[in-house]
């Protein structure tokens, strides 16, 4: 006997009792066989009634049975880790002890940023690409008034730009246009993911892409009045391992500013984040 693949969506919990139980009843829907016992033996754990001590908050699960449970339910690894993070987060005792699991949580979380193939990298090739893709979530654009859409940009584009950002966008398959006869993005994130070494040329799009958006922030402060910019800087003394755990936490960072722009029913505005950590002297001298 086997079980169905479950439906739920393990990324739409908090609560991971909430998650069991309802996989519970999922489960017993589709197969009759389903209960506590079979769960127990396929999760090769002693207890019959732990399952459900679990789900009525009398009992906590235990890193290994955690690992079991996941193991039994077929989570994937991204799913394992959730899991795992959304136990801990649910059985946190203190405030920084939430904070620190619903911060993994959000590392784990499935993401619908679209991460760009390689196929797709001249979309980096100009700054108003991402743009003018994004302002269509807020601007109904059907192909004609070019020069109201390059002037919604601040800097402002060319008509001629603005055309072959739609020209371009449109042969990637990134825009498309609906049955209304308007354009649309067709993900409503897109991010770079981990740049390639291997991959030169894409790399060097990105990394003038990027450029392009710092020298963008720099100008922001003659464009846009305090309120609606937000700018700090931080100079550390640190050492590499802390480095390396800086550009962790600043992920974990990207991929919740992400969750909460796909969540976000009723955009207004485009805005551009950039984050950034250098170092001021050589890393690579012993001090």
């Amino acid at each position: 006997m086997t079980c169905s693949k479950s439906t739920i969506r393990i990324f739409d919990y908090t609560d991971y009792r909430n998650y069991l139980r309802d996989y519970y009843r999922e489960q017993k829907e589709l197969n009759s066989f389903f209960s506590y016992r079979y769960f127990a033996n396929k999760a090769k754990i002693r207890s019959i009634g732990l399952y459900k001590d679990v789900i009525d908050g009398k009992q906590s699960l235990s890193r290994r049975a955690i690992s079991k449970f996941s193991e039994a339910i077929g989570h994937t690894k991204r799913e394992t880790e959730y899991f795992e993070a959304m136990v801990f987060f649910t059985d946190a005792d203190t405030v920084k002890e939430r904070k620190f699991y619903l911060e993994r949580m959000m590392a784990c979380h499935e993401s619908k940023a679209h991460i760009m193939e390689e196929s797709r990298y001249e979309y980096y090739s100009k700054w108003y690409y991402s743009a003018v893709r994004a302002l269509l979530s807020l601007y109904p654009f059907d192909g004609t008034d070019y020069r109201t859409l390059a002037n919604m940009l601040t800097p402002p584009v060319t008509n001629e730009q603005a055309k072959k950002a739609i020209e371009v966008l449109e042969r990637l398959g990134m825009i498309r246009k609906k049955e209304n006869g308007f354009f649309e993005p067709c993900e409503q994130i897109i991010t770079t993911g981990t740049l390639n070494k291997k991959r030169q040329v894409q790399k060097h799009n990105i990394i003038n892409f990027q450029k392009d958006f710092l020298s963008l922030a720099s100008e922001a402060y003659e464009r846009f009045p305090d309120k609606q910019i937000d700018m700090s800087t931080i100079t550390l003394s640190i050492s590499k391992k802390t480095k390396d755990l800086i550009k962790e936490e600043a992920a974990v960072f990207r991929k919740k500013v992400l969750s909460l722009a796909e969540k976000d029913p009723n955009p207004e505005c485009l805005y551009q984040l950039n984050c950034q950590i250098f170092p001021l002297t050589d890393p690579g001298k012993d001090r």
